[in-house]
């Protein structure tokens, strides 16, 4: 039981070795039997931490409530309208082993699209278990017919369900399950089937939403919440080890203006233009993250001032290779506003960092006339406006 993650569970008996006797030891036979040992089953599945964790209790444990050889589960890839084995990826376990060699793939990497009126795309659509003799049609377009008829006599495969994972009417994938016998019970399949795709769905809601909890959603680089945290992270680490620490804030110039000629969805595109140009000038452990409506913010861990005008030489650089429309229709690069802070001279926090930064980039702003139109970098800070003017030439 080294996947049992719930401690509410866990912590019900003494350790798992007396969990699993106290089962084993009230255990019904037969049918019963299995039917308790899918309960037992869908009790892990439902409490697994993750989705690794859950597909690999599912692999490793369904065969034996279901009386199969295998079981193989395949995601739907909404976007790209593929079953994909991803879930699988690092997965080591001995029924899927015997089936790899057999069928002579890499079941872990799989990828099978689903042409209009294939069998597979049926299976999904029409939303029913199908009992089939052999995996050929399943398999067509991606292994040859005879070697899934080889890997069947070496398996001694007899029958082969195909199960589709609906939850509410929405498909999630197939479970493929194999058969050294033909008198299977739909109803565990079924049943185990459904407990797996809800575990599923709802861990991948889980995991999405603790994803994108840190993400912005019109850029797709962090936002502002997580670069507070990750700022106050580095300020630990700087003055636990005297490390320098700098954060760039920039702000896109006449944005306003660009989004009140050409509509906030093209407005949104210039925005994430711009965040993934920002991320592209960067590496670990910089951070990229949007602040609010067109103000991106980059931290720089171990950098002082002086590095820290180089990379934003970087990051104009980058960022001018987007193009905007000019007072003509022409295509124009791309030009920000800049603010450099730095730890501890300009602040001791992540407020007090972000917010010198956007009163030196308010003051940058209202400084920047005619003149400074036609220049890529404006900060208020002495040193990092002295390197902007040799950066100018």
């Amino acid at each position: 039981m080294r996947w049992l993650k719930n401690r509410k569970i866990a912590d019900a008996v003494e350790d798992a070795g007396t969990f699993i006797e106290d089962f084993d030891a009230s255990r019904p036979a037969g049918r019963e039997g299995r039917l308790f040992d899918l309960v037992i089953l869908t009790l892990f599945l439902h409490s697994a931490g993750s989705i690794s964790e859950m597909v690999g209790a599912f692999v490793e444990k369904a065969p034996a409530v279901t009386e199969a050889m295998f079981v193989y589960p395949l995601v739907l890839d909404k976007k790209r309208d593929v079953l994909t084995a991803a879930p699988l990826e690092g997965l080591v376990e001995p029924h899927l082993e015997r089936a790899m060699d057999a069928y002579q793939e890499d079941l872990t990497a799989v990828e099978l699209d689903l042409p209009v009126r294939h069998f597979r795309r049926q299976i999904i659509e029409q939303g029913e278990v199908h009992l089939r003799a052999s995996m050929v049609e399943f398999w067509d377009g991606l292994i040859a017919a005879d070697v899934v008829t080889e890997a069947e006599e070496k398996l001694g495969v007899k029958k082969v369900a195909l199960v589709p994972m609906l939850v509410e009417g929405e498909p999630y994938g197939i479970v493929v399950f194999g058969f050294d016998h033909t008198d299977i019970d739909a109803e565990i399949v079924e049943l185990l089937v459904g407990h797996f795709t809800l575990s599923l769905r709802d861990l991948a809601t889980q995991e999405d939403t603790a994803r994108f909890n840190d993400i912005d959603p019109v850029t797709w680089v962090h936002n502002r919440r997580f670069i507070g945290e990750a700022i106050e992270d580095e300020l630990v680490r700087c003055g636990r080890y005297a490390k320098a620490l700098s954060v760039v804030v920039l702000d896109i110039d006449d944005f306003g203006q660009f989004n009140a000629e050409y509509g906030q969805s093209m407005g949104d595109r210039l925005l994430r233009s711009a965040a993934v140009s920002l991320a592209e000038a960067v590496s670990p452990p910089e951070v990229v993250a949007r602040l609010g409506n067109d103000e991106f913010a980059v931290l720089l861990p171990e950098t002082n001032r002086a590095a820290a005008v180089s990379v934003t030489t970087r990051l104009l650089a980058s960022l001018s290779q987007v193009s905007v429309f000019g007072d003509d229709g022409s295509p124009e690069p791309l030009k920000a506003s800049v603010a450099i802070v730095c730890f501890p001279e300009d602040g001791a926090s992540a407020r007090d960092l972000l917010d010198s930064a956007m009163s030196d980039l308010a003051q940058a702003k209202r400084e920047r006339g005619e003149q400074m139109r036609a220049q890529q970098v404006r900060t208020v800070n002495p040193l990092a406006r002295a390197s902007g003017e040799h950066l100018r030439g």
